[in-house]
């Protein structure tokens, strides 16, 4: 393509010319359907004076629709036509609006994400290769940019080396991108669809660590390194045993004992627990208590929602059908009546506007989901409160323990509602009247929506229990003379969950008493006990109770790795946080 165009139209769509990336096939555009501009597209331009003269190219590119058309799966991106022009073979495909895993990766610190995100992104690009597996297709250039994001869901893309897999294949052709390249392709031997299982594994631990487990200066001593330096799986982060196991299993140097898709398919971490679940839901059944029901169905809740991030859960993402159609154009339609100069510039201003309209209208999103997984840290430092009293470490009175957790359970519910009324809002003052607009017909919208409903219909029931529970225990305390705590209590002891002064004075006076005994009981621990530690954390997660804000600063927070953080801090570094604030 000539550099000086604009636009051009290809049957029914225009192209534009802003590059959304080069492949080894071709260029990608950015394009739209010619009736409906919102439609948006990527087009992959491929000379076809380039690959004329080579039949190996031509192979490709054939292999690749080919492969697209049959591939009807949300984590393989779309083709939705293919077009021939004397000079040009367009193929167009699905649009991805949020980039692809290489940049998703350099905005984490680290360039690493915590494991709970990183299972997710494995579960969503298991979903894709089991279409591939039953296709009998090889990718053979798996790789986090050939790994795009869009709106909560990640997607395979780039088939340009992907083969189908038949009895006679030797495979002696060394494509991809080295540093994920399975041994058997770097070193020119026969290979199967295991050489994919090994470049998802190398992609999964530089999920988890930040980088390859191997590296090289060149192909050959890349190659070396992996045959002569064992797998490293590296003391931090900390990483459960179950996703350690995966790695080794998926990084076997030897193709015949490396993992294949079957296992992976299978492998506890990728199946969904529904046996657990059922367990799960089976024992909370038998509690016959009903706020001991309530405590551990909150704690079934939280550990399949304590946070709230970009990427959907796999059973969340539903298929969009999609029929590719092969066109044959005669020629280019460049002609002036159709895309003229003024017009094609004015398509490309259009854009622009919209790509930095989208990336205000995504900071609100960031912005609700911050709010959302800062309202579950409370509903986290109550289940944290109630394992420690169950097991004997925490040593609150019974009025003081419960006055605790109904204020916490109250200010979760207080936030929650708060941030629904802002998204309920059709035009909160914090935000621009335009971008709100927009982001209420967003799909990012509509699903944190869903997420806050989910949530609020969970910690209401949740605060009814414990409610019921202090009401009972308030009551009796105001039979005592002077009981000023119980007294104030008495005035909140409602489902009302606006904001309120009084109430905040009370919560906070009340986590203030709670964090005394604990400092109390710090300080009557010796470091060498195991509850030590335990006492710290519940210690600073109270601390942070008293105002999030001064902890969760960032709105493009990751709560995950702040989790993570948690579970691996020493006793002196959580000594080193809180001691000056309770005097330690």
């Amino acid at each position: 393509m000539a550099e000086e165009w604009i636009t051009k139209q290809i049957d029914k769509y225009i192209i534009v010319n802003q590059k959304l990336g080069s492949g080894a096939f071709g260029t990608v555009y950015r394009g739209f359907k010619k009736n409906d501009e919102t439609k948006q597209v990527a087009v992959k331009a491929i000379s076809i004076a380039s690959i004329k003269d080579s039949a190996k190219m031509v192979e490709h590119i054939k292999r690749e629709i080919s492969i697209l058309q049959q591939a009807n799966n949300p984590h393989i991106v779309k083709l939705y036509d293919v077009a021939r022009t004397p000079h040009y073979l367009y193929l167009f495909l699905e649009y991805c609006h949020d980039g692809d895993l290489k940049k998703y990766l350099s905005t984490k610190y680290g360039r690493r994400l915590s494991e709970v995100e990183a299972v997710i992104f494995l579960k969503h690009l298991v979903e894709g290769f089991r279409t591939l597996h039953q296709l009998k297709i090889i990718h053979r250039d798996i790789k986090p940019a050939n790994i795009l994001l869009h709106k909560g869901v990640a997607k395979i893309t780039d088939f340009g080396f992907a083969r189908v897999i038949d009895t006679g294949m030797n495979g002696k052709i060394s494509m991809g991108s080295p540093l994920y390249m399975a041994p058997q392709i770097l070193e020119g031997q026969p290979f199967s669809s295991k050489c994919d299982v090994w470049s998802m594994g190398v992609m999964l631990y530089e999920m988890l660590y930040g980088k390859p487990p191997w590296d090289g200066d060149n192909q050959y001593n890349l190659l070396q390194n992996i045959k002569k330096t064992a797998l490293l799986i590296p003391e931090a982060p900390v990483r459960s045993d179950k996703i350690k196991q995966l790695l080794k299993h998926m990084l076997v140097v030897q193709e015949k004992d490396r993992y294949s898709w079957e296992q992976i398919f299978n492998h506890e971490i990728i199946q969904i627990q529904e046996a657990q679940i059922k367990n799960n839901l089976e024992q909370l059944m038998k509690e016959k208590d009903e706020l001991s029901r309530s405590e551990s169905l909150n704690k079934l809740y939280l550990e399949m929602n304590l946070v709230v991030g970009y990427l959907d859960q796999p059973e969340q993402i539903l298929q969009e059908p999609s029929t590719p159609q092969l066109t044959q154009g005669n020629e280019e339609k460049q002609s002036v009546d159709d895309i003229n100069h003024e017009k094609g510039l004015k398509i490309i201003n259009q854009y622009e506007t919209e790509q930095k309209r989208r990336k205000a209208m995504l900071k609100y999103n960031t912005y609700f989901l911050f709010e959302r997984n800062i309202a579950f840290f409370f509903n986290y430092v109550i289940q944290k409160i109630i394992k420690m009293s169950h097991q004997g470490i925490l040593k609150l009175t019974q009025e003081l323990y419960y006055s605790t957790i109904f204020c916490i359970s109250k200010n979760q519910n207080v936030h929650l509602k708060r941030m629904y009324d802002q998204l309920m809002s059709t035009n909160p003052d914090k935000f621009d009247r335009d971008t709100w607009g927009r982001y209420l017909i967003s799909q990012e919208y509509k699903k944190i929506l869903t997420v806050t409903k989910n949530d609020i219909k969970h910690t209401e029931d949740f605060y009814l229990e414990i409610y019921k529970k202090e009401k009972q225990i308030i009551d009796k305390e105001l039979t005592q003379p002077d009981n000023k705590r119980a007294s104030k209590i008495k005035q909140v002891l409602d489902v009302n969950f606006d904001q309120n002064t009084f109430f905040q004075q009370l919560y906070q006076s009340v986590v203030q008493e709670s964090l005394d005994v604990i400092k109390s009981s710090i300080k009557q621990t010796k470091d060498s006990d195991p509850v030590y530690k335990d006492l710290l954390q519940l210690g600073w997660f109270l601390v942070i109770c008293l105002n999030p804000y001064l902890e969760f600063k960032d709105i493009n927070m990751d709560f995950n790795q702040f989790y993570e953080e948690m579970q691996t801090l020493t006793e002196a570094q959580f000594l080193e946080k809180i001691g000056k604030r309770l005097d330690l």
